[in-house]
């Protein structure tokens, strides 16, 4: 028997959303950053300054290039979606992970497996718990329309109307506590329960989903009249008045996101004006 092949080391991959619209050398917003296509995959490196991970170095294959141009660079977070863990056995992207900046130091990447593993967890948290259970201190933070979330399956499966929990419960953590809304079974549950009964979330009987069948409801209503006023109106206007992609995702093509809770999709015609609108 062959024995498997050690990787170099374990890494953190992510993909460039398609909810992200840039403006880039043209100065016209197109799909995707300067640098990565929509759905292109980057290794993301460990966090080296006080900024919370917003900004990370990352290794990817740049734009135009048949995969044939290894970039490291610094962007955005925002701009990425799901995250997880994945060996590296390619040479040339471990390189480019240790690669010196100019400051003279590395990078670096990932001590272990467990390591790597952390970062994966906390942004899964970061991305889809404290948002949708109010657990953030940037409430109006709301993660990407192709992001895994079993919140949003939770509240698409009751939109539906189907019923069945389809992730089991995790044995030891209390019924209602923080610890059992953010597991998969418990955040998929809390999304059903406030959307079902979103129309009257007096029938919630935990106080704490309640509360956020109620904010829910709030968030549909400001993004409804949103996507109302923000019809015929250009990007430029709509950025001039301090509306960004905490409220409003530009959209070009056929291109067609689940609904974000308190986000509006704007469609944009070649003069980047909106022209169609969705709201969660």
């Amino acid at each position: 028997m062959i024995a498997a092949e050690k990787p170099l080391t374990w890494g953190v991959v992510a993909n460039v959303s398609r909810d992200v619209l840039t403006r880039q050398r043209t100065d016209a917003k197109r799909p995707g950053t300067r640098h990565f296509a929509p759905g292109a995959k980057v290794w993301i490196l460990p966090i080296r300054w006080g900024d919370g991970g917003q900004q990370r170095y990352v290794v990817g294959t740049r734009r135009g290039t048949g995969g044939r141009g290894l970039i490291r660079l610094v962007m955005n977070t925002d701009f990425l979606v799901g995250y997880r863990l994945k060996p590296v056995y390619s040479p040339t992207v471990y390189a480019a992970m240790g690669q010196p900046h100019d400051h003279g130091t590395a990078p670096g990447v990932y001590e272990s497996r467990e390591a790597a593993q952390q970062s994966v967890d906390a942004a899964k948290w970061a991305r889809t718990r404290a948002n949708h259970l109010a657990l953030s201190d940037w409430p109006d933070l709301m993660h990407n329309a192709d992001e895994p979330c079993e919140f949003c399956d939770g509240r698409d499966a009751a939109r539906a109307g189907a019923e069945t929990n389809p992730y089991e419960p995790i044995i030891g953590f209390a019924e209602g506590s923080v610890d059992y809304w953010g597991t998969d079974h418990g955040l998929w549950q809390c999304g059903w329960l406030t959307e079902r009964h979103q129309s009257n979330p007096d029938r919630i009987t935990d106080l704490g989903v309640r509360h956020l069948a109620f904010s829910r409801r709030r968030m549909s209503r400001s993004a409804s009249m949103l996507a109302r006023t923000a019809l015929g109106r250009t990007v430029a206007d709509l950025e001039a008045d301090g509306i960004g992609r905490s409220r409003i995702r530009f959209v070009r093509g056929d291109y067609r996101p689940r609904l974000l809770d308190g986000i509006v999709h704007a469609w944009l015609d070649a003069e980047e004006r909106v022209v169609t609108t969705r709201s969660g």
